[in-house]
């Protein structure tokens, strides 16, 4: 499904190959189109650059991909790009998985490095596993390397040797039109509640023990097997204002819509686990309580509570536009894994709606200047084409402009 072009600038054209784990098809275009479901971003980058896609379906469509697929499909997605390197410029790789071992491949073939470029978004570098690949010469064949945290992007240049001019750090998208605010839903909801979701490094035995005495109910949209995975590891059992339940994306957005503030329990980790549900949340005018992990305090400004320090998001403070935009309050942060912190901000909101009426209401501001789906896709397209000046794709962080050193001022 193409984006209308009042939404999405066309980029100047390129051979360009996205390679992307997800599947495309008719049913997911006629879902976004009945507004059951947000816009894709590769859809719109591909768009953008009048790219051709390689889906799971061309990687196992003959030969070797085939026999890979039912082994590793981000194998299969590799080695299916590695044999059309040729009729492309550049190959952009959606996650590590795939990414790294096309590197492999690059190097085995003794391929001319930038003969095709290879543009690779990495979500979590910091696994043993992943790092083995850089140490071992991926870095070579991988011209810009795109990360979602100020923390990978350090990680990448200190720990990776990634040369930093070809490190580039790119916030994460929110779909707007989709994720929106539902005054009419949130009016009728009855009882009140507030919700919680995702399952990617999330803390709910915290939240359900900080939920446990509270007069709200908790809605947690996690999978359906819950019970078996390690976000609910000591939750034995759960207290009586508490629900589990999976959700389409128009539930979901069902859910954010008569919940109270959204909650987002995360384990320390140094990656963005957890941006999704946060930039949804915002982007439907709801409050978020975050843990603050090491990898998660590139897009919140945190309210004042209790003696934690409130410093500026360093995308929100890059990414063009209004300035005052990094100063706008969107949650409050919490230390991971304290149970009683976690109530105490609970308490807070719900004592306070006008507060977290205030927060989401700056949310909704924040993510439609800075996190929209199209200016991703235009950013992307921009580092993908081989344009690297801020001019060219305002919002992009390369390493030596990062104001990771500066937090502490905050």
């Amino acid at each position: 499904m193409s984006a209308p072009r009042s939404a999405l600038q066309k980029s100047t054209p390129c051979r360009a190959l996205l390679v992307i784990a997800a599947q495309p098809d008719a049913e997911r275009e006629a879902a976004v189109a009945a507004d059951h479901r947000p816009r894709t971003d590769y859809t719109l980058l591909g768009a953008a650059l009048g790219a051709d896609l390689l889906s799971p379906a061309g990687a196992r469509a003959r030969g070797i991909g085939r026999l890979l697929a039912p082994i590793s499909m981000p194998l299969a997605l590799a080695w299916a790009a590695f044999t059309r390197r040729r009729r492309y410029e550049v190959i952009y790789s959606d996650s590590e998985r795939i990414g790294l071992p096309l590197t492999v491949l690059l190097w085995l073939a003794r391929a001319r490095r930038g003969h095709p470029r290879h543009v690779m978004l990495a979500h979590h570098l910091s696994p043993a596993k992943k790092r083995i690949w850089f140490h071992l010469g991926a870095a070579r064949y991988v011209d810009t390397l795109i990360v979602h945290a100020s923390t990978q992007q350090t990680l990448a240049v200190e720990a990776l040797r990634m040369p930093a001019e070809r490190v580039a750090l790119l916030p994460y998208q929110v779909d707007t039109r989709f994720w929106r605010p539902l005054p009419e839903v949130a009016a009728a909801a009855r009882p009140p509640s507030i919700c919680a979701a995702g399952l990617e490094f999330r803390d709910y035995a915290t939240l359900i023990a900080a939920a446990r005495d509270l007069d709200i109910h908790v809605h947690i949209a996690a999978a359906s097997q819950w019970s078996h995975h390690r976000a609910f590891a000591g939750a034995v059992t759960l207290p009586a204002n508490v629900s589990v339940a999976g959700y389409d994306h128009a539930g979901l957005r069902q859910l954010y819509a008569t919940a109270r503030f959204v909650v987002v329990p995360l384990l320390d980790s140094d990656n963005q686990a957890g941006i999704t549900t946060i930039l949804e949340a915002m982007a439907m005018g709801k409050a978020v309580v975050v843990s603050a992990t090491r990898g998660q305090t590139d897009v919140v400004r945190g309210y004042p509570f209790g003696d934690r320090p409130v410093w500026r998001p360093c995308l929100v403070d890059t990414l063009g536009g209004d300035a005052t935009l990094a100063e706008l309050p969107t949650g409050i942060y919490v230390t991971p894994s304290d149970a009683e912190e976690l109530r105490r901000a609970l308490r807070f909101l719900l004592e306070h709606p006008e507060v977290a009426a205030e927060l989401g209401r700056n949310g909704r501001q924040v993510v439609r200047a800075s996190f929209g789906v199209e200016a991703f896709a235009q950013r992307f397209a921009a580092i993908i084409q081989g344009r690297s000046s801020r001019d060219d794709h305002p919002g992009t962080l390369i390493r030596g402009e990062s104001q990771l050193d500066q937090r502490s001022e905050h």
